[in-house]
């Protein structure tokens, strides 16, 4: 059984975090929640002064029990929509935890206590004081944790199809076998299995454009369409044998290639949008210096919308 954590706050982000994960369990392998809330935190300065006054003591201790009864409320009301929807009980655990050196590694340091298979965000949080679902947190979430996949959701998710953006490297099939993993079998899903074609400059950091000449440039880039064609396809190979193990039916999956751009980032999203799709999936890094790491990650991390991200390491 999969194990997710789902840091929770009192926005319809959260809100919308959960009516994913019920909108796809119907094809998702049987998971538990673990509904995570981290609490406002209290200056160690603050602390200390008050240890001198009683009445500030008395007056902390207050404020922190408010906090935690906000919290334990707030982790109530999501486990009643739950239950709502016919979630068992016995799959749903309410964890209400004071903050650690700052949320994203209150919520890092809490998944890696647990036998956690992913890490599920609103991408907004409720105001100014619990932005912890975008910006600074969201992206500290996924670049300091390397080691369990995060899933970004956005909006409402009505759609259960899935596109998996590959580029033929050991992570595309990192991030296939997860999508593999996750599903049950025979899912009622259309997965399309998307590949943005790698340009020959995309795989060399050096700018060699003032020094090779137009013979050269077009040798190089030969040779690199004919390696990348040749990954790739040993890749899809190896992707249609695991989805016939999953029982996808050849009708419920399709493979598309685009020629190289400029914005990777722009096409993928551009072909999730045409697709019809809810969830994209896609490996942290990738073949070469443009894939899936850095610019490419950054972008769909803050262009991405209506949708689920599933960022696997």
């Amino acid at each position: 059984m999969k194990a997710f954590l789902l840091p929770v706050d009192n926005s319809i982000h959260s809100t919308h975090t959960l009516q994913y994960l019920l909108t796809m369990s119907p094809i998702l392998q049987d998971f538990i929640y673990h509904l995570f809330y981290v609490q406002t935190t209290i200056s160690d300065y603050i602390r200390e002064e008050s240890r001198k006054d009683p009445q500030a003591m008395k007056t902390l201790n207050a404020l922190e029990k408010k906090n935690e009864n906000l919290g334990n409320e707030i982790l109530n009301r999501h486990k009643m929509q739950l239950l709502e929807h016919q979630v068992p009980e016995e799959r749903i655990f309410l964890l209400n935890r004071r903050r650690i050196e700052g949320v994203a590694w209150s919520i890092i340091h809490q998944a890696w206590n647990e036998p956690i298979d992913a890490i599920i965000m609103g991408r907004r949080g409720f105001s100014k004081f619990q932005d912890i679902f975008i910006g600074s947190t969201t992206k500290n979430v996924i670049e300091r944790n390397t080691d369990i996949p995060v899933w970004v959701i956005d909006g409402e998710i009505v759609s259960k199809n899935i596109l998996l953006a590959v580029d033929g490297s050991t992570n595309s099939i990192k991030a296939l076998d997860y999508l593999c993993g996750t599903l049950r079998p025979n899912p009622d899903v259309r997965l399309t299995l998307f590949h943005v074609q790698s340009s020959w400059r995309e795989c060399c950091d050096i700018d060699f454009t003032a020094t090779l000449n137009p013979e050269d440039e077009e040798s190089a880039s030969t040779i690199i369409e004919k390696a990348n064609r040749r990954c790739v396809a040993n890749f899809m190979e190896y992707a249609q044998q695991r989805l016939k193990e999953l029982e996808i039916r050849n009708d419920r999956m399709e493979i598309k290639t685009q020629p190289g751009k400029l914005n990777i980032g722009k096409a993928i999203i551009g072909e999730f949008k045409n697709s019809n799709c809810g969830t994209l999936v896609v490996g942290r890094r990738g073949l070469n210096r443009g894939f899936f790491i850095g610019s490419v990650s950054d972008y769909l991390v803050n262009h991405f919308e209506n949708g689920a991200l599933w960022i696997v390491p």
